[in-house]
């Protein structure tokens, strides 16, 4: 889920205005006006620009076409670009990105005529990598406590808190580059579950930290989705399509791979799965409007 020590598919869909044009009566007299004629615009064009980090750029999963951002072909913008055939598709999205690093390294890439734009970012601003992999280390020596919880305390809620200004600044400057585009910030998908069933021995959470850190995952989320509001964008929940396919499900079921993988991904991100399936909400939401 989250991008190294840790961008989404979404269409503006622009209609073409159709002109009716009316036949006069070449005479005053009484003959009837003829039917309106309909004249069909040109097809809708979609200029589509994906930013984010790398929950969006799909990290292990084949095909990789950037190594230094270690983007896939088959990341979730990617997917959405396929259904989409928009008129123009660039793909920015990379490995690690956090709210800072996207001035200099994804913004050039918006224009005044881009049309769509899906955002993923603000995990590596709340640094939830490097939480996870330190409690997937602590559980190993505390199987049954709480020690990541123990260890944390309430700093996360703080750590969330201070993520939110950062993402709608990001918002407000995608607005304000690409005045004409529908944006979308694309949540992220569900990592953590509350019950530990099913996770050992495979994975090495304590049984204690599970729920402490799926709270965190929700909270972080609703952060995310009021943050969206705010600044008028739209929400792409992904949490509540994906459950039901956490890490601690089997494999062919679950959606992200955790500390040891058994897809092509890397620890705590979407495979190839999870990424068709945040496409696929992507372009619901999309067609929604």
């Amino acid at each position: 889920m989250f991008g190294h020590t840790s961008r989404s598919p979404r269409a503006l869909r622009v209609l073409a205005c159709a002109f009716a044009v009316c036949a006069l009566s070449a005479s005053g007299a009484a003959a009837p006006a003829a039917a309106p004629r309909a004249r069909s615009g040109p097809p809708p064009l979609v200029r589509y620009v994906a930013l984010g980090d790398s929950e969006a750029a799909a990290p292990g999963v084949p095909r990789q076409v950037d190594a230094r951002c270690e983007r896939s072909s088959n990341d979730y913008p990617s997917v959405v670009a396929a259904r989409l055939r928009p008129a123009s598709f660039t793909d920015v999205t990379c490995t690690g990105a956090r709210t800072t690093d996207l001035a200099r390294g994804q913004f050039p890439a918006l224009r005044l005529d881009t049309t769509l734009v899906t955002l993923t970012i603000g995990a590596n601003d709340f640094g939830f990598a490097d939480i996870a992999v330190k409690c997937s280390a602590l559980g190993l020596f505390d199987a049954a406590g709480a020690p990541c919880r123990h260890l944390y305390g309430s700093r996360l809620a703080g750590r969330i808190a201070a993520t939110a200004p950062k993402v709608s600044a990001a918002l407000r400057t995608v607005h304000r580059l690409a005045p004409n585009a529908r944006v979308l910030l694309v949540g992220y998908l569900n990592l953590i579950p509350d019950d530990h069933r099913g996770c050992r021995p495979r994975e090495l959470f304590a049984a204690g930290d599970l729920p402490w850190l799926d709270a965190a995952e929700n909270s972080l989320d609703a952060t995310l989705a009021r943050t969206a509001r705010s600044a008028g964008a739209a929400f792409v929940d992904q949490r509540r399509i994906s459950a039901a396919h956490d890490i601690c499900r089997p494999d062919g079921v679950r959606w992200t791979e955790a500390i040891r993988p058994t897809r092509p991904a890397i620890p705590f991100h979407p495979n190839q799965l999870g990424e068709a399936a945040m496409a696929g909400q992507v372009l619901t939401v999309l067609a929604s409007r």
